[in-house]
């Protein structure tokens, strides 16, 4: 009997371990995301697909999926969204040559481009004798990139700023001798009402003027605190308010360039020019969203020495965080500290 019962161990063993490593080369997973990009707190799916490309069933198959930090990205794994973890489990059944969609719902908490740590899949053998566990962490794993927040800003004192440097701006924001079209009337002067056209359409209409340049300004983004590398404890609000205005200054039809306080090695300073293109608001949104608190970053007063001698010419220069010291040579406005 003890004979039998040890040839029995060993050939199931065996017989386990054969088995095992049948499965290895028949179990196979993609993942498919919705979005690319998400913003702060705001949750984002995708769907985990597992294959057995097998002629036997699977059971009990666990999978496993970790983040690096609940603090950069997590899971939610119920219908209100209020639990939040950095470890994914779970254990499904595959019959032979099936597969199974599972739908991952992902939170971002932090911004930068986060990636899955750990991914395997692991499954036993009958009797539980062996598990075959198979690690994928050495792969390209999905990332996910998370972006700043966009604020609403009701700040009266960004609109009157606009309004204010449109009126006593010396260049010209429209060309009124270039007409390419009309508009409704909205209290403009007189000499701008298009009379013909108003006797057509039985409607006041006004001329519609070719824009020749638009308000240009230069903000500058300076999370250094009083100390030459200090870090402000509000970074992360600043970074936000940074993305916010240049959003709200684009829509405005004005021209926006960016400086930030942060090295990018051998190209310099941080700096995204004014550009038409509709892309610049992607690059700007991207370039913030990836600024690494472990970076390199200069002290305020070497900053602003460099990147105000640099700016655009003619730009009104905007200042969020800590301020440079003030000086009759540069004139700026201090939008948030």
């Amino acid at each position: 009997m003890l004979a039998f019962a040890f040839a029995f161990i060993i050939s199931a063993d065996v017989l386990s371990y054969y088995y095992l490593r049948y499965f290895r080369n028949k179990i196979n997973w993609s993942f498919k995301k919705y979005l690319d990009i998400s913003s702060i707190r705001e949750d984002f799916s995708g769907v985990l697909e597992i294959k057995n490309e097998s002629a036997f069933p699977i059971y009990n198959l666990k999978i496993n999926i970790e983040t690096s930090s609940e603090s950069d990205l997590v899971f939610v794994e119920n219908n209100q969204g209020l639990y939040e973890t950095s470890l994914f489990s779970k254990k499904i059944n595959l019959p032979p040559n099936s597969s199974r969609k599972i739908e991952l719902t992902l939170r971002g908490k932090g911004r930068g481009n986060h990636q899955w740590t750990g991914f395997d899949l692991s499954m036993s053998a009958p009797l539980s004798l062996q598990t075959l566990r198979l690690d994928y962490s050495s792969t390209n794993l999905p990332s996910f990139k998370v972006v700043p927040r966009v604020l609403k800003l009701n700040d009266l004192k960004l609109k009157s700023l606009i309004q204010g440097y449109k009126n006593t701006s010396k260049s010209l924001f429209s060309d009124e001798s270039s007409i390419i079209g009309t508009k409704d009337y909205e209290n403009e002067s007189f000499r701008h009402i298009h009379w013909l056209a108003t006797a057509k359409e039985n409607k006041l209409l006004a001329k519609k003027y070719q824009k020749v340049q638009g308000d240009l300004y230069s903000i500058f983004l300076n999370p250094v605190g009083e100390g030459p590398f200090h870090l402000r404890r509000d970074m992360e609000d600043l970074i936000e308010y940074a993305v916010s205005v240049c959003i709200h200054l684009i829509k405005e039809g004005c021209k926006v360039e960016l400086w930030v306080n942060y090295s990018t090695g051998q190209k310099g300073l941080l700096r995204i020019e004014n550009d038409m293109d509709r892309s610049q608001l992607k690059k700007i949104i991207e370039s913030l969203a990836l600024l690494d608190s472990n970076g390199v970053f200069l002290p305020s007063s070497r900053f602003y020495d460099y990147a105000l001698s640099k700016k655009a010419e003619n730009s009104l220069a905007l200042v969020i965080g800590t301020p440079p010291e003030p000086t009759a040579r540069n004139q700026w406005i201090h939008l948030k500290i």
